[in-house]
């Protein structure tokens, strides 16, 4: 079977959150967590304080929040998620989380699409830790509509469609489909060029734009 080409991929800023990086593993992508699990528990305490659920799942989201214990809070969320509702929701973000973190990519999926997500933000990172499900488990395509749907739904806000685009570039580079991988950077280029100077280091994205406008053959 053909190895899929190497990605060569921008360094980004450390020291925030919101951090995007995607490598190659045996042929496959491997999803970047860190901004798709931040985005989303970032808007957690919102749903929690903000959001009247039942009081049983209030209950068991409230223990699972303060349990030190990992597998006893997985649990205690995935009994919050049965039970519906605001908090419930958020449960099953949640558990979808700690699946992914284990590695079990298809169990987070049906917790993904299970909740109804209300706030863009985190909507926005759900759909983009949908496509790092996708990307683990190989099925590009998906991910591709995934971190699509990522994009639109954060309707161009400036901290979170560049680090989506980042990741789109790489599955696009996976798929050989470098003038698709170049429109991904030169939409950053673009539209969001305070992205290439985040936390006062440079990150030039024009290199990665020509690489892959030379591999379109254009």
């Amino acid at each position: 079977m053909e190895n899929k080409p190497e990605l060569n991929k921008p360094e980004l800023a450390d020291g925030d959150v919101l951090m995007a990086k995607a490598k190659a593993n045996k042929g496959k992508l491997m999803g970047a967590l860190v901004f798709c699990v931040v985005v989303v528990i970032a808007a957690f305490a919102w749903f929690f304080i903000n959001q009247n659920g039942s009081r049983k799942a209030d209950d068991l989201a409230g223990k699972a929040d303060i349990e030190v214990n990992d597998s006893i809070a997985l649990e205690l969320y995935k009994e919050a998620a049965k039970a519906g509702h605001k908090s419930g929701n958020r449960a099953k973000l949640e558990v979808a989380i700690r699946y992914y973190n284990q590695k079990n990519y298809e169990e987070a999926l049906k917790y993904l699409k299970d909740a109804s997500i209300d706030d863009k933000i985190v909507a926005a990172g759900a759909d983009c830790l949908k496509g790092d499900c996708y990307v683990n488990l190989n099925r590009l395509d998906d991910a591709v509509k995934a971190f699509k749907s990522a994009i639109s739904t954060a309707d161009e806000n400036p901290d979170i469609v560049p680090l989506v685009l980042i990741k789109l570039a790489n599955v696009y580079r996976a798929q050989q489909n470098y003038k698709a991988e170049y429109d991904a950077y030169k939409t950053i280029v673009e539209k969001y060029p305070s992205y290439q100077f985040a936390q006062g280091q440079q990150t030039d994205l024009r290199k990665y734009m020509e690489r892959a406008r030379i591999a379109a053959g254009e």
